[in-house]
């Protein structure tokens, strides 16, 4: 039996306090990669302390690549708790990658080779803009950072304050000023490979910045995220197309409107973060209905009653225009492609006229509106990149949809929500959340090995936002609050799970490598 450090220490971690460390089917089920050698010399069938026991030597899919790995298995579920049914899931974890040993082993290992964003420094600079923005260098897709470096983003959601009692007396205990909890929480994420926010910071975005002003060498970036089409339908007062919210983006059919509209909010609500260096970019709306599995955009907006209604109208006439009597899923996606180019292009036309520097992260598309071809291709188009909340599959689609989403979108994309939750050793009922059920929190640490090393092979995927930075609290989704968090609401980072977020954190660029070449 093989001892690794790495491994016993994380399970040492599991029995003190962390301290700052120093519904589409895939297309080809079967597909192999041609030519893969599977390595059988006795260092690569050791059993490592504290890991589960692997199985045999094996090409890694779905996967493009095929790199050799062995197979631990992890269950996982989409049930609430409690849990009834699991479903067991060869999952990749850097330990039992076969040919890739871990080149960063400390964080003095990490800080040598990156700089306060987390970027490469002794990789290729580009030109430095002050600005965040994207390129592609030898067919990968990077961000590159104010310095010129170039940039996989690592980020947490959600950096809030909890609402229960238990909750705001651990803050007071652990932290008592917002001054000491941004710069605790920052030098504790970074210490784990993590350096910025993602969306859903509502009350400490300009906190924030204010941290950031304090400590320039030490910054969280950020990426606030707005409500473009609620607040377009409250400012121009209008209906919902139907008279409910789930036809919200039959609102950019009053076009005119939408321009003038989009031109006014953006220098409103991105007036704070104009030529901030630390802004990533901004998210202008959060998962839009362009269509569900059980609910195309264009049979709502047929079914709408009042043949007047503005979205009523669009569709019946786009039937017209097809000379067609039925939807289908490819009119249904040309139809929401061509609402999502007016959405889109109000948006970055602004964002052009007012903060040209501005990187426009897009709405954050998740379940079917991900996998809709016209939808997808109309984000790339006006995006500087597309979010994409990722759920409901225990690997990325490497072989199929991501490699569509580089097709389609001619841009990179960035997951903006993933995560696991443990149901066994959590205090929280775990009642609520689109992640997957797990057991354990060492299997919330194996998931995320698993989902990012997958990531890490596309090379149209240029970093994640994990949701999010604590677990939900109190009443949290009314009453069924879930462990999702890096965070517990003690405000204790969960050990395990930080430990193997921060090997895959610190090596990004070296598995990277490892994946190109």
């Amino acid at each position: 039996m093989k001892i690794n450090s790495f491994y016993v220490s994380a399970l040492l971690m599991c029995q003190t306090a962390f301290m700052s460390c120093t519904d589409y089917e895939v297309k080809d089920p079967n597909f192999m990669p041609p030519d893969v050698v599977l390595n059988e010399d006795p260092k690569y069938n050791e059993i490592i302390e504290g890991l589960p026991e692997p199985g045999k030597m094996q090409a890694y899919s779905p996967s493009l690549l095929g790199k050799p790995y062995r197979p631990i298995t992890v269950k996982y579920s989409s049930e609430f708790k409690p849990v009834t049914k699991w479903t067991e899931a060869d999952t990749r974890v850097v330990a039992y990658m076969g040919d890739y040993e871990p080149v960063i082993l400390s964080e003095s290992d990490y800080k040598s080779v990156t700089n306060r964003y987390g970027s490469l420094t002794n990789g290729v600079r580009q030109p430095a803009t002050g600005r965040f923005y994207v390129t592609q260098i030898d067919g990968r897709w990077w961000i590159i950072d104010p310095e010129g470096y170039p940039h996989y983003e690592r980020s947490v959601t959600s950096v809030r304050y909890g609402s229960s009692a238990r909750n705001r007396e651990a803050w007071n205990r652990r932290f008592g000023s917002d001054e000491n909890w941004l710069a605790t929480s920052q030098t504790e994420l970074a210490s784990i490979g993590f350096h910025g926010t993602g969306a859903f910071c509502t009350d400490t975005y300009q906190k924030i910045q204010m941290h950031n002003q304090a400590h320039p060498d030490t910054p969280l970036t950020l990426a606030p995220s707005f409500g473009f089409l609620s607040q377009f339908r409250l400012q121009a007062n209008l209906t919902y197309p139907g008279g409910t919210s789930d036809n919200s983006l039959g609102l950019v059919l009053y076009e005119e409107e939408w321009i003038s509209f989009c031109k006014s909010y953006v220098a409103e609500v991105l007036a704070p973060y104009k030529n901030d260096a630390n802004v990533l970019g901004f998210f202008s709306d959060n998962e839009i209905n362009f269509s569900t599995q059980n609910s195309k955009i264009l049979d709502r907006f047929l079914a709408i009653t009042n043949p007047d209604d503005i979205a009523y109208k669009a569709a019946k006439a786009f039937m017209d225009e097809k000379e067609a009597s039925k939807v289908t899923d490819n009119l249904n996606t040309e139809f929401a492609g061509r609402l999502a180019e007016i959405y889109y292009k109000g948006v970055k036309d602004a964002v052009k006229e007012f903060d040209p520097g501005m990187m426009y992260l897009g709405t954050r598309l998740h379940g079917t509106p991900k996998y809709m071809k016209n939808v997808v291709e109309a984000a790339g188009k006006y995006c500087d990149i597309v979010s994409i909340n990722y759920y409901s599959r225990w690997s990325p689609e490497l072989d199929t949809y991501v490699k569509d989403w580089e097709t389609w979108a001619k841009a990179p994309f960035l997951v903006t929500e993933f995560y696991t939750k443990g149901v066994e050793d959590s205090d929280l009922n775990n009642g609520s959340g689109a992640g997957f059920s797990v057991p354990r929190q060492e299997d919330r640490a194996y998931a995320y090995q698993h989902f990012t090393l997958g990531l890490l092979e596309a090379k149209n995927c240029v970093g994640w936002h994990w949701f999010k930075y604590q677990d939900d609290d109190g009443d949290d989704n009314n009453g069924k609050p879930a462990n999702k968090g890096v965070y517990d609401n003690n405000y204790e980072l969960y050990p395990y799970l930080a430990r193997f977020m921060q090997e895959i954190n610190y090596n990004v660029y070296n598995l990277i490598d490892y994946f190109d070449n």
